[in-house]
């Protein structure tokens, strides 16, 4: 789609790099994305002026530079960042302040649901999670933007199991709807089968290396995308992994380091189509990585959205695989 504005005797085009089909995921993109979009009216001074418009995006757009050796995010930069909150307790706790431990990310995909993995659902000591804080960007910064939603229901997919690495999604129902703001927008879902990046980005609060404390700051790192067999040397056949890395998973890493790691769980793996916009487009949940995470080639596996895109609809849309079906 090629979109042009003209601004007194000054042209650009603004060009959409999406195939929009007729999915409820992505009439909802184009919905999101419209929210973020703020239109300026100018008024040349001639006689019988006729108003030029020029549209902005309300939100951050610094490019992303390349919790593994990352760098920290900008405030309102990924706006769909959750976290998902467990009852502090005294041995992960950082601070006597702190009312919750975030031990997984998710992403916001709605006014109501989170997609966060299936296995960040339930912890084997501590039970399930309690609420989903929106808005964080600095955990030790109580004038962030942040909110605080209770859970009214946790949905894993129907194949998940909590002793495989397969299927590892899962959504989280909040209480009460979300109200949109600079600071607080769902992302959007990529729903196209094919993925023509080389790159992504990982965002999360998780470990800032091998036996490091994890991030109090939101960071952002820029992963390679590599292939099922070159992740398969690194992930060979396990009692979690039976089949290796199947199709309905992406490998994502580096060969320097760069990585997400324990606590970045269930968080995004996203790309940003329009340069200028404020959109991302999740392509992954974080789901596997190493033990020892961020030391030489670090390499993770993710769920890939997009083979789970009909059930995600149908659970948070109440909608069937075609928008007029």
């Amino acid at each position: 789609i090629m979109i042009s504005y003209c601004l007194v005797c000054v042209c650009f085009t603004v060009r959409l790099v999406i195939v929009l089909g007729q999915r409820t995921a992505d009439l909802k993109c184009l919905e999101y994305r419209a929210q973020t979009i703020t239109r300026t009216g100018i008024i040349p001074l001639i006689s019988r002026p006729v108003p030029v418009y020029q549209d902005g995006f309300d939100c951050s757009t610094k490019t992303v530079d390349v919790i593994t050796g990352g760098t920290e995010a900008d405030e309102g930069e990924f706006p769909h960042q959750a976290l998902l909150g467990w009852p502090a307790s005294a041995v992960v706790s950082r601070s006597l302040d702190d009312e919750f431990d975030f031990l997984c990310g998710g992403s916001l995909v709605s006014e109501r649901f989170v997609l966060t993995a299936g296995h960040c659902t339930y912890d084997s000591e501590r039970g399930y999670p309690v609420i989903v804080r929106l808005g964080e960007h600095n955990l030790d910064n109580d004038l962030d933007h942040q909110i605080d939603f209770d859970i009214r229901e946790i949905v894993k997919h129907p194949s998940y199991r909590a002793n495989s690495a397969y299927h590892d999604i899962a959504l989280v129902e909040l209480k009460r709807a979300v109200r949109f703001s600079r600071y607080i927008r769902p992302a959007c879902l990529w729903t196209s089968r094919s993925l023509n990046y080389t790159t992504a980005i990982a965002t999360g609060y998780g470990q800032l290396g091998f036996m490091e404390s994890h991030s109090r700051k939101l960071t952002k790192v820029t992963l390679k995308f590599y292939t099922g067999k070159q992740c398969g040397k690194m992930f060979p056949s396990s009692r979690k992994m039976r089949n290796g890395v199947t199709g309905e998973q992406l490998c994502a890493g580096s060969s320097d380091g760069r990585d997400t790691c324990q606590g970045d769980s269930g968080g995004p793996l996203q790309v940003k189509i329009e340069e200028r916009g404020c959109m991302y487009h999740v392509v992954g949940i974080t789901s596997r990585g190493n033990d020892a995470c961020g030391l030489g080639q670090a390499l993770a596996i993710y769920t890939k959205v997009s083979s789970y895109v009909n059930w995600i609809e149908r659970v948070v849309w109440n909608a069937d695989e075609w928008i007029w079906n």
